[in-house]
């Protein structure tokens, strides 16, 4: 290359080549300025904009769902927030149209939402307020007060247009920082069930099982009748004489653990031992018994016992019901009933809350009836759909929990929806003649229909099954003994020498693997 073309081609690179960094300091100030507006606009909307009435639509629902999250997911809310997000925009674009100001209708529409939504919050600790043989929580006084509170607060705002501006900045904090709260408890409790729980002691120390047998292996199936107490317990307590219906599972093949107690008076501590072959307190040291069982999910879900009977080949079959946080939604197979199609339990429980709480208690029988139909019909819908589920092609790992004769008290002795009345601001509280009556309705129900439906899953299998019919728990009605009193009966085709009288759910599925599956864990 001569000279001429050296001297043209560093001309051409020089404006690269010779930058220098002053020449991006118009970049690095536009980029600076653009994130000042950005940050004004922000200051600005939080300024003028009434963000608080999008907080407040949404705190008491998000508020309750953190309070339940370990019961329900997060989705049973999604309906609520859809309308309450819906109709304070209805409000709010409404009042907005007749003051021609944001602010004004945002204030107004906020206060709208607290009236609303905090009536209920109110009511119940004032049901316990008797001053000079007044109550104050009657509906005929409260609401009239309350509801004169909140039309006096709307005057007030009307009338002083200038404290809008500062009451708006003011709420739209205090608004932010609560709908923080829930959304930090929500947050932390869907993080810490991201990762599944350490591998289980009992999984690492113990051979897996097998099948060397072959024929094909039996299918499984586990019928929890939730609350379902032992028969010396009903005979003494509810005077109902169970010996019959166990007499039938004997006949039928049923090994009848005459002196069965769970480990636990809680479902999910229960199910946990019993589905990781474990006490709790191996699967997580130090943790208190009445911890709340949130931390229990991933045990539940992924519970040794599916992991080593998926690891078979065995297809994993649910049925839905109303503790939904507690089915395993991952299953191959999860039967789900339409429920009422109405009004979910955490539906209820937020109108409860609000202003509907009057109407609610007017209509006090037939509203509940409603929210406890979904329970009414998750349970009729799985006993219709269990005895097709022997055609279902494979060996299966079928788990049912049906909600009975557990409380909220629906079915009659013959399977009609009954009502019957229970104090639920005081968790559910039935008298003692009441509570007798639903219960044993529902135990002599569900056993009709056990009689029915299980000769059909031992008639319609291709290889005989096993059948455990068991309680979680007993019932809390006469002390502590009888609460972890329970009925365990299980159908062992060919052997059933490895079962005892006192055997307890922790050590269920250990004595079936050992039994069946060449299994070495010992009881």
């Amino acid at each position: 290359m001569d000279e001429d073309n050296r001297s043209k081609a560093h001309a051409r690179m020089g404006p690269i080549l010779t930058a220098r960094p002053e020449n991006l300091l118009p970049q690095a100030e536009a980029s600076q300025t653009r994130g000042r507006r950005i940050r004004a606009a922000i200051k600005d909307l939080f300024r003028s904009f009434p963000l608080h009435t999008f907080f407040l639509a949404a705190y008491p629902i998000l508020g309750l769902l953190a309070i339940n999250i370990g019961q329900i997911y997060a989705r049973d809310a999604l309906k609520s927030l859809v309308i309450s997000f819906s109709i304070m925009a209805m409000i709010i674009v409404g009042l907005r149209s007749l003051g021609k100001n944001w602010r004004l209708a945002g204030l107004l529409t906020s206060l709208l939402l607290v009236w609303f939504f905090l009536y209920g919050h109110l009511y119940v600790p004032l049901k316990a307020v008797n001053v000079s043989g007044l109550v104050l929580g009657r509906h005929r006084y409260l609401l009239v007060v309350w509801t004169g509170l909140a039309i006096g607060a709307a005057l007030w705002l009307i009338k002083r247009p200038r404290v809008i501006p500062d009451l708006t900045i003011a709420l739209n904090i205090f608004s932010g920082i609560l709908i923080f709260l829930p959304l930090i408890q929500i947050g932390a409790f869907t993080l810490s069930n991201l990762t599944p729980p350490p591998a289980s002691t009992v999984a690492s120390v113990t051979p897996l099982i097998s099948w060397t047998e072959t024929s094909i292996p039996p299918d499984i199936y586990y019928i929890l009748l939730d609350g379902y107490t032992r028969s010396d317990v009903l005979e003494k307590e509810f005077r109902l004489d169970n010996a019959a219906f166990l007499e039938d599972l004997r006949l039928m093949g049923f090994f009848v653990a005459e002196c069965a107690q769970s480990n636990y008076t809680r479902t999910a501590h229960s199910l946990a031992s019993m589905f990781n072959m474990q006490y709790i307190q191996d699967l997580k040291p130090g943790v208190a018994a009445d911890q709340d069982p949130a931390w229990l999910l991933p045990y539940l879900k992924q519970s040794v016992v599916r992991q080593q009977l998926e690891g078979l080949g065995y297809k994993t079959i649910v049925f839905n019901n109303p503790w939904e946080r507690f089915v395993w939604d991952d299953a191959a197979i999860v039967y789900r009933s339409s429920g009422s199609g109405l009004l979910s339990p955490f539906e209820y429980l937020l109108l409860r809350t609000t202003v509907a709480r009057v109407y609610l208690d007017v209509k006090l029988a037939e509203i509940r009836q409603l929210s406890n139909y979904a329970n009414y019909e998750d349970t009729l819908y799985a006993l219709k759909q269990l005895p097709q589920v022997p055609s279902i092609s494979g060996p299966k790992f079928v788990f049912v929990h049906l909600m009975i004769p557990h409380t909220p008290f629906v079915f009659g002795p013959d399977g009609e929806k009954i009502d019957i009345p229970y104090d639920v601001d005081a968790g559910n509280i039935y008298t003692e003649e009441d509570f007798k009556r639903g219960y044993t309705a529902g135990v002599t129900y569900i056993n009709k229909r056990m009689l029915e439906i299980i000769p059909q899953l031992i008639s319609a299998s291709k290889t005989p099954p096993i059948i455990v019919l068991a309680g979680d728990h007993g019932t809390p009605w006469g002390g502590l003994p009888n609460a972890v009193k329970i009925l365990d009966a299980i159908y062992t085709p060919g052997s059933r020498s490895l079962f005892y009288n006192t055997i307890t759910p922790v050590n269920t599925f250990r004595v079936v693997f050992d039994t069946y599956f060449n299994g070495s864990f010992g009881t």
